[in-house]
C-alpha cells in the first residue's frame, strides 16, 4: 500500500511535468537557533507546478527533512477539489490523506471533507481502535445564508457513527439595529457550548460597545470592548468561570483579563494580567513566576515594496527585578529583497534565532 501511494505520487508529478507548458514556483523557509546552542530548528521547501487549472504541490519539511506532503488543487466541472497526502521519510510510512470537494449553487453551499488516518497514527480523533486498516472522518458543511450546519461523522473500525454537530447563525437581528452571531455545538457526549458574538451597540460620537459571551458546561467567558471609530479598536476580555452549588449559580471566579488596542493595520498594544497563571486558558503563555505581560506591535514600509513587522513583549513576575521585569522578547520580520525576508527572534536571557523565507 505504501509503495503504491508513493509510486502514484511520483507518476503524477512526472506525468504533468512532461507537458512542459506549466509553471513552477516555490518557497524555502528555515530557522536556525543561535542561542543557547546552534541548531537547525525548522526547515521547509515547497515546490508548486501549475498546469491546466490545477496546482500540484510537494512540501518537504523537518530539520532535517523528515516528512513529505503532496497536495493537488483544482476543479472538476462545478466541483472544486483539494487533496492532500502525508508521509514520513524515516522510517518510510504513510500517515494521513484527505479529500475536500465543494459546490455553490443558487445560494446553497455544500462542502464534504473525507479524512483517512493509518492504523498506527497517533493524535487522531478516534479514542479507540479495533481494526488495522486505519480510520475515517467525514465532515459535511451546508450553508444557506445566514445558517451554517456542520456535521461530523467518525468511522473507528466499528461502523460510521455521529461525532459532533455545530449550527452557526450570522447577523441574527435583535432590535434597534443590533445584531449578533450565534453558535451552538453538540458532541457525542452531549452539549458542548453556545456562544453569542459580534454584538455592537452604538453609543455616540463614533463610539460603540462590542460584546460577546460563551457558555460551556463548566465556565463562561465574556468579551467586552469599545470601538472608537477613526482612532482605534479597544477590546477588554475577562477570563472567568461560573461557580455553582448544586443547581444554583453562586458567583464568578475571575482568572484574569486582557486589554488590546489596535491602532492600525498591524500597530497594537496589549496587556494581559493573570490572577491565576496556572489556569488552562493561560497554558503556554507564562514561565515560572510570571503573571503579566505587555505586548506592542509595529509595522512600516520596507524596501522592494514589502512591509517590516516588529512585536515586542515584556513579561513580569514578583521576583524583585527592575519594575518586576523577568523576561524580554521580540520578533522581527524584515524584507531585504523582493523575494527574501529575514526573521529574527530573541528572548532574554539566552534565546536567539534567525530565519528566512525565500520565494522563487
Amino acid at each position: 500500500m505504501k509503495r503504491a501511494l508513493a509510486l502514484c505520487t511520483v507518476l503524477a508529478v512526472l506525468g504533468f511535468s512532461a507537458f512542459g507548458i506549466g509553471t513552477f514556483s516555490g518557497k524555502w523557509e528555515a530557522t536556525i537557533d543561535i542561542l543557547p546552542s546552534a541548531n537547525l530548528a525548522s526547515h521547509k521547501l515547497t515546490v508548486n507546478y501549475t498546469d491546466f487549472g490545477w496546482t500540484f504541490t510537494g512540501i518537504l519539511s523537518g530539520a532535517p527533512f523528515s516528512t513529505f506532503q503532496f497536495k493537488a488543487v483544482g476543479a472538476f466541472g462545478p466541483f472544486s477539489l483539494t487533496g492532500n497526502a502525508y508521509f514520513d521519510f524515516s522510517p518510510a510510512d504513510y500517515n494521513k490523506a484527505d479529500l475536500t470537494t465543494s459546490l455553490d449553487f443558487a445560494g446553497l453551499g455544500i462542502t464534504l471533507k473525507v479524512e483517512h488516518w493509518s492504523a498506527d497514527e497517533t493524535g487522531v480523533p478516534c479514542t479507540y481502535q479495533t481494526g488495522d486498516v486505519g480510520y475515517l472522518r467525514y465532515t459535511l458543511t451546508t450553508t444557506i445564508d445566514p445558517i451554517t450546519v456542520k456535521l461530523v461523522m467518525l468511522d473507528c473500525c466499528e461502523g460510521t457513527a455521529f461525532d459532533s454537530l455545530k449550527v452557526t447563525l450570522k447577523g441574527l437581528g435583535l432590535c434597534c439595529g443590533i445584531a449578533l452571531d450565534a453558535e451552538l455545538s453538540f458532541t457525542k457526549a452531549g452539549f458542548d457550548y453556545v456562544s453569542f458574538t459580534g454584538i455592537n451597540i452604538p453609543l455616540c460620537c463614533g463610539v460603540s460597545i462590542t460584546a460577546g459571551v460563551k457558555f460551556t458546561v463548566d465556565e463562561k467567558i465574556v468579551d467586552v470592548g469599545f470601538d472608537f471609530a477613526g482612532f482605534a479598536d479597544a477590546c477588554f476580555t475577562v477570563y472567568a468561570d461560573a461557580l455553582t452549588e448544586g443547581a444554583a449559580w453562586t458567583g464568578i471566579e475571575v482568572y484574569g483579563w486582557k486589554i488590546r488596542c489596535d491602532l492600525g493595520d498591524c500597530n497594537y498594544i496589549e496587556f494581559l494580567t493573570a490572577l491565576d497563571p496556572s489556569a488552562d486558558v493561560f497554558e503556554g503563555i507564562f514561565q515560572d513566576g510570571e503573571f503579566e505581560y505587555i505586548k506592542m506591535g509595529f509595522c512600516g514600509a520596507a524596501c522592494c515594496g514589502g512591509q517590516y513587522t516588529v512585536d515586542l513583549s515584556i513579561y513580569f513576575d514578583n521576583g524583585g527585578g527592575l519594575f518586576g521585569i523577568k523576561r524580554l522578547g521580540a520578533n522581527m520580520s524584515i524584507p531585504v529583497m523582493s523575494n527574501l525576508t529575514v526573521n529574527v527572534s530573541f528572548a532574554t536571557p539566552d534565546e536567539l534565532s534567525v530565519g528566512w523565507v525565500f520565494t522563487f
